[in-house]
């Protein structure tokens, strides 16, 4: 009798240190679920250890979907089904949350999800355990019944049940775990959003050169997102049209003024005023004409310009054709860095309008003096040079006393586009006074200068201009002066290129004179 009391107490220790050794396996693979990316492997691991320590020839492990409100089962051993969606009610998801009698349960006597296990009727399925933490559910666990359709034992139910809420924790802590870091993962996707916002936004920011502001917001777009090619319009409402005023890409086909009428895209985009995508053949908002098509192509976004409701232009962009187009991120950064932009355009031309000459559209005569004297402060501490030409309309008074002032005054602005197209970003055109417009060069020497004054004065020969049925045939007069080879300071490199201007004038107009060097002038001396 003490012999089969004794092998009776052996076997009971021997099933005491295999649940303790399923336990701990338990606690490690929950361990593990929060290390692995491969959670459908460690459900795997979960089910066999459980059913491999129960004796259990089949078993499965479903999880339920709070959002969907659905079922599924994710991994499953000798089931009739391996996968599968399954609809519940949300009165057995209460029952289930809310029920605090028992987790484990005789399918036969389980009352619900009939529906769900209907489906696995001809697995004969012995027990099912509802996994949940505290009122949250999980989902559930099937076994079948033991070799020769033996049923689970009520202390093999007892230990299923504490197997269950161990499953049930380790699959709660990984799916805790997982949103974590996917809400890592869009927080510094969010960091990294606001970062680049921010460092685009500052290139745009203190500038109030409206060309250079437009080059720097076609430059930070680039770098927000990978494009083909764009370009940004400003609107005139005077004029009812746009003009180009950066780009990227070729930009042999662009303009540079379109009018509103002439363009579905822009006439789109101004009654809109707000971002739209075209995609043609994919409900389209409306049918490009030839000229958009050349323009634009057939596949691009357009977002507007605009600040406080007033509508200031557009910024059009192409995608890179081996990308996959636009994604919900780029339209965001696009259209939030567009929002800054509008006050940043609004900025530069408040700021333009008191600096430049209304008719002309060239820098005034007292912005002219603040800049020289920047640039030639600029031009001695990094010891480069600075090249100021000026500009005299030849018989301008001739032209007024004969056609009137209007026709002198388109003149004056026919002259101040020539000069705006020949001169670079950084450069100055000015409007001196009068008919005498100056070009502020920087890093620019004299031969560098007269070749420009002479392509200008070239440019001016040979266009005309007609005015009310008349035309008129122009030419101008220049002088060249550069620092420090001319002169020492900004009134004697003014003054070094107006006297050489007057030589031009006085020997015969329409000509470029260089003024001559210190060094020349002391050896004449």
């Amino acid at each position: 009798m003490s012999e089969q009391l004794s092998a009776l107490e052996q076997k009971m220790q021997q099933q005491v240190l295999r649940y303790e050794y399923v336990l701990e396996a338990l606690s490690d693979i929950g361990d593990e679920l929060c290390r692995v990316s491969s959670f459908d492997a460690q459900l795997k691991s979960l089910l066999h250890l459980l059913l491999g320590t129960l004796g259990v020839r089949k078993g499965g492990i479903f999880l339920f979907d709070t959002f969907k409100s659905k079922v599924s089962l994710r991994c499953a051993w000798k089931l009739a089904h391996k996968s599968g969606d399954y609809d519940t009610t949300q009165e057995e998801i209460s029952a289930l949350e809310t029920n605090t009698d028992d987790i484990t349960f005789r399918v036969k006597d389980f009352p619900y999800l009939q529906g769900i296990l209907k489906e696995f009727e001809e697995d004969r399925l012995d027990c099912i355990s509802v996994l949940k933490v505290r009122e949250k559910l999980i989902g559930f666990l099937v076994v079948g019944h033991k070799l020769k359709d033996v049923a689970l034992a009520d202390k093999e139910m007892t230990f299923l049940k504490t197997l269950s809420r161990n499953i049930a924790v380790a699959i709660n802590n990984f799916l805790l775990l997982s949103e974590l870091r996917e809400a890592n993962v869009r927080l510094d996707e969010k960091i990294q959003e606001v970062s680049i916002l921010y460092q685009a936004s500052q290139m745009i920011s203190s500038e109030l050169q409206l060309q250079a502001l437009l080059d720097m917001a076609m430059s930070a777009i680039a770098e927000i997102t990978e494009i083909e090619r764009g370009s940004t319009w400003l609107f005139e409402e005077e004029h009812k049209a746009f003009s180009l005023m950066s780009h990227l890409g070729n930009a042999t086909d662009l303009p540079d003024n379109l009018n509103l009428g002439d363009s579905q895209v822009l006439l789109h985009a101004f009654e809109k005023k707000d971002y739209f995508p075209y995609e043609k053949g994919n409900d389209e908002p409306f049918e490009l004409n030839r000229a958009d098509e050349k323009l634009f192509g057939n596949s691009f976004i357009v977002v507007p310009i605009v600040h406080q409701g007033e509508f200031l232009g557009l910024v059009h962009l192409c995608g890179c054709p081996e990308g996959n187009g636009f994604t919900e991120r780029d339209i965001r950064l696009i259209k939030v860095f567009t929002v800054q932009l509008g006050a940043a355009v609004k900025n530069a031309q408040l700021y333009e309008q008191a600096i430049t000459d209304g008719m002309t559209k060239l820098y005034l005569h007292r912005y002219f003096k603040q800049r020289l004297y920047d640039e030639i402060k600029r031009a001695t501490r990094f010891k480069r040079n600075l090249a100021l030409i000026m500009v005299d309309i030849d018989h301008f008074k001739s032209l007024n006393d004969n056609y009137g002032h209007q026709t002198g005054d388109e003149v004056l602005k026919h002259v101040a586009a020539i000069l705006r197209r020949a001169v670079r970003t950084h450069d100055l055109p000015v409007r001196y006074g009068g008919e005498e417009f100056a070009l502020v060069l920087p890093e620019t020497d004299m031969i560098g200068a007269v070749a420009v004054a002479e392509r200008v004065r070239r440019s001016i020969e040979t266009d005309y201009l007609e005015v009310s049925g008349v035309v008129l045939k122009v030419t101008a007069s220049f002088g060249v002066s550069v620092y420090p080879d001319c002169a020492d300071d900004m009134d004697s490199l003014i003054k070094a290129a107006d006297v050489s201007l007057y030589w031009s004038k006085e020997h015969g107009r329409n000509q470029v004179t260089a003024a001559p060097s210190k060094v020349s002038r002391e050896a004449g001396a």
